[in-house]
């Protein structure tokens, strides 16, 4: 469920391209979670994008548009 004893370890075959987002009122994952998670995976030089979602609870997903535009940088395709 979590990839931070991945993380902790640096495990050279963990991802390297993070996209990480939580709701600020997100009553099941603690917002440390998150910043604990891309604090780490930053200081091992992995590529982290991160937001917090004002206003919005567990899951949420407001910007799917952004997070395709990413995926075609980080894998280096055209978006059509």
């Amino acid at each position: 469920m979590t990839p931070m004893p991945s993380l902790a370890d640096a495990n050279p075959a963990r991802p390297r391209h993070w996209w990480l987002r939580a709701g600020a009122k997100d009553t099941d994952t603690s917002l440390s979670v998150v910043v604990n998670l891309a604090a780490q995976a930053e200081n091992l030089g992995d590529t982290v994008n991160t937001r917090l979602y004002w206003d919005a609870g567990h899951a949420a997903n407001q910007d799917a548009d952004a997070l395709l535009d990413w995926i075609s940088t980080i894998t280096g395709s055209s978006r059509s």
